[in-house]
């Protein structure tokens, strides 16, 4: 029997349970495999040749799309599950290996360096991005190039402190559909941003039960100046800032996507 509320306000609590890994990293791949807009931006700005590093490769979905014979590319992760999911894509021209993106330790060097859609935000820390850009820095060849992608706030988004709400359905392989949500919380005093993404997963199907799991974690919302005083500190000049995937300079139009293309001083 179905039980009927009154008012919403009577309705139980979601129960969310924690999201296991592997489960993360499969829907990783469900939701972004096929995104290729920054594939498209990366390979009209790498050179041709050279040696690339991409720093939280996650399942090579880059990676292997920009790997060549010239332009070999080794994909670096800290999630094992996520590292065996890109290795059975089998690129002749990428090889992929567990290590923190904060102490990166490489024997050979690099002629660039990328590290994509917003992986940096995740380090969340001042101290954390540092040190990643000084094993970056560490890394490149004289005249190498850093390419990096991060989420910069509105100007006023902090200020304002508005949560905010939202959703996307996707299929599920074998059936169903699984519904994201994601709640994202301005923390002003920290310059964070709490993000608290939901899965409900819906086989559709009978004999088969709903499953609901969440994922809470803090990115860095920092501004543009504080980013540039990051990368100048490490050793770094921007070259070029876009706003867009197609190359249109930052602050040409509203944009929470910020695409640095970095030489080293």
């Amino acid at each position: 029997m179905v039980k009927i509320y009154r008012d919403y306000a009577d309705e139980p609590d979601d129960i969310f349970l924690p999201l296991p890994e592997e489960l993360a990293c499969d829907f990783y791949r469900l939701e972004m495999e096929d995104f290729r807009e920054d594939i498209v931006f990366y390979k009209k700005v790498l050179p041709e040749r050279g040696r690339i590093l991409e720093m939280g490769c996650g399942t090579g979905r880059v990676a292997c799309r920009i790997a060549e014979k010239n332009r070999p590319v080794t994909g670096m992760d800290i999630s094992m599950p996520m590292l065996r999911l890109a290795a059975l894509k089998k690129s002749a021209h990428c090889r992929f290996v567990c290590m923190d993106m904060t102490a990166p330790g490489f024997r050979r060097s690099f002629d660039t360096i990328l590290i994509p859609y917003n992986t940096l935000n995740l380090l969340r820390q001042e101290d954390r991005i540092l040190s990643c850009l000084d094993g970056c820095n560490a890394a490149l060849h004289p005249g190498g190039t850093l390419i990096v992608q991060v989420f910069v706030p509105p100007d006023d988004f902090l200020r304002q402190g508005r949560s905010t709400f939202q959703f996307q359905m996707f299929d599920r392989p074998g059936g169903g559909r699984i519904i994201k949500e994601i709640l994202k919380k301005p923390r002003p005093q920290s310059q964070t941003l709490e993000i608290e993404e939901r899965f409900r997963v819906r086989p559709m199907q009978k004999g088969l039960a709903n499953e609901d799991y969440n994922s809470i974690y803090e990115i860095a919302a920092f501004p543009l100046d504080r980013w540039l005083l990051m990368f100048g500190r490490t050793g770094f000049s921007p070259e070029n800032i876009w706003g867009s995937y197609e190359l249109k300079l930052y602050g040409a139009a509203p944009s929470s996507c910020c695409l640095f293309h970095l030489g080293r001083k």
